[in-house]
């Protein structure tokens, strides 16, 4: 009888050896007394509470990436805007692209949209050429069949798109020039638009963008390393933009 009491309150008794499992129910006993029913039953609402928030967030996780294909081209095709064409007088191609924007530039000023092709200067700093990047960007714009006698240069050095905009501003207040098609690459567009629009603020001159032809996809930029890199960065550009950065 005495052993039998022993078992129960988990303690060993004379003769007797420790009983682990008795001592464990025990503790378990005792640690469900300390504890008020709505205690006990608030701990485990709040667990299945985690588990139930866990759950969802895992549904919604799998059921973005399977409808990435939806979703994913808007956040290319946001930045891009594209203004509609019309005759203005002079088209600007924007620095730090490749030769497609003097090439989309070129495009325009062969089709009769504009009299005028201005370019803008920038630091280059590319060992073994010793021209500035203006005369790049005209020399590229001649071999597109530009006449040289068409082309202007903006004034200064330029190292944001909104210097740029300010720099071509000058150039159009002295040239009398009172609307400009801006061509730059797709993915620039958007910002390029704003950059203008708060430089020629109280002008009066109209200013219009376009896309060039260019390698990036809006609808595809997830898939190339290259549109990736520059979709990204772009929006990093927007925000430093929105803080003032200019």
């Amino acid at each position: 009888m005495q052993a039998f009491a022993g078992h129960l309150a988990g303690h060993p008794v004379a003769g007797q050896g420790p009983d682990p499992e008795g001592s464990s129910q025990l503790q378990t006993a005792n640690s469900f007394a300390g504890h008020p029913a709505g205690h006990i039953a608030g701990h485990l609402a709040n667990h299945l509470q985690t588990h139930k928030i866990a759950i969802l967030a895992l549904v919604a996780a799998l059921l973005l990436l399977a409808s990435h294909s939806l979703w994913l081209p808007s956040i290319g095709r946001l930045l891009v805007v594209s203004d509609p064409l019309q005759a203005t007088d002079a088209i600007v191609v924007l620095a730090g692209g490749g030769r497609h924007r003097v090439a989309g530039g070129a495009e325009l000023f062969h089709a009769g949209y504009a009299p005028w092709f201005i370019v803008t200067n920038s630091p280059l700093n590319t060992p073994g050429i010793r021209v500035s990047y203006a005369e790049l960007m005209k020399t590229e714009a001649v071999w597109q069949g530009v006449p040289k006698d068409r082309i202007l240069t903006a004034p200064g050095m330029v190292r944001t798109t909104y210097e740029e905009a300010l720099a071509v501003r000058q150039l159009a207040e002295q040239r009398g020039l009172f609307s400009l098609t801006v061509v730059t690459d797709p993915f620039h567009t958007r910002r390029a638009r704003w950059a203008f629009q708060d430089a020629f603020r109280g002008t009066g001159i109209t200013v219009m963008v376009q896309p060039s032809e260019s390698w990036y996809n809006a609808d595809s930029w997830w898939q190339d390393r290259d549109t990736l890199r520059e979709t990204w960065t772009e929006y990093l550009k927007w925000i430093l933009y929105w803080i003032g950065y200019r």
